[in-house]
Order: structure tokens, then sequence, then C-alpha cells
């Protein structure tokens, strides 16, 4: 067996609308068609992918999941009490390859959303780290970035 791509991510929420215009107003998402499932949510899609599934947490799970508070609160910086964003955490992250990240900052700091970025400049990897409203932190990378554009908070790797 030999993975080739991430295929997409469920994230479950008791945030459904503000989660959803998160990915779709932020990262330009758009909602596609979703099965008839016994959960209510969105299946975001990035071109004919899709990439993002959001089920709502209180709604008719399609199987019972039970979250004790100390495991729905064990993901390092996940935790949205934890407003630390130096580093990208070890299971609480969602990386995707995006293009033209310059104007994606320069969205974000005209919304005011809080975000922390950081150049690697031996691999010329321009990161993006971003909360969604649940805690998840979004792992931007753009591998070709608009080196005359950007002014990240940290360079790494000179």
């Amino acid at each position: 067996m030999k993975i080739k791509k991430l295929d997409h991510v469920s994230i479950a929420t008791d945030q459904l609308e503000d989660t959803k215009k998160f990915y779709c107003n932020l990262l330009g998402l758009k909602v596609g068609h979703r099965p008839k499932l016994k959960s209510s949510g969105y299946w975001l899609y990035s071109g004919e992918e899709a990439i993002i599934h959001l089920v709502e947490t209180g709604s008719n799970l399609d199987r019972e999941i039970e979250f004790s508070d100390d495991k729905k609160n064990a993901r390092s910086l996940g935790n949205t009490e934890i407003t630390d964003l130096s580093e990208t955490g070890m299971d609480d992250h969602i990386a995707m390859t995006v293009e033209e990240s310059a104007g994606l900052v320069k969205h974000m700091q005209e919304n005011d959303v809080k975000y922390w970025d950081r150049l690697i400049a031996d691999r010329e990897l321009y990161q993006i780290f971003v909360r969604d409203p649940n805690g998840v932190i979004i792992e931007l990378n753009d591998y070709a970035p608009d080196l005359k554009n950007i002014d990240p908070m940290t360079i790494v790797g000179t």
C-alpha cells in the first residue's frame, strides 16, 4: 500500500455555521454535495474535491462517539485555552498546500484574523498558521511564495 495524498479531514464541531464561514471565507472553499447522512454538516470543496467534512456535534451522528472532557481538551495546541502559535503541534493540525499566500495574509490582516507565520529560507517554504473556531490549527504551506510581498514574523534556516 502507498499513500498518495490526504483525502479529506473531518471536523466535529458545535459551531457548525461559524466553522463553515471560516473555511469558506478565509480559505475559499465552497459548500458542495454531501450524501444524505444521519448527521448534520457540510462538505467543503476545493475544486472538485471535498477536502473538509464538517459534522455537527449533538446531531444524530452516524456512530456514537463520546469524548470525556479530558480527551476533548487534551490536544496540545488545539486547546483553545492556549494562544501560543509558535509550533504546529503533534496531532492537532491540518496542513494544506496553497498558492498566492501573500494575498491571504493581507486579507487576514485587514480582517483582524490572528495568525502566525514563518519562512523556512533554505527550502523557500512560507508557512501560515491560523486557528479555526474549534481550536484546530490550520497550516498553510506555500512552496513558491512571493518573497517580495511577505514579511514573516520568523525566518528559519538562514
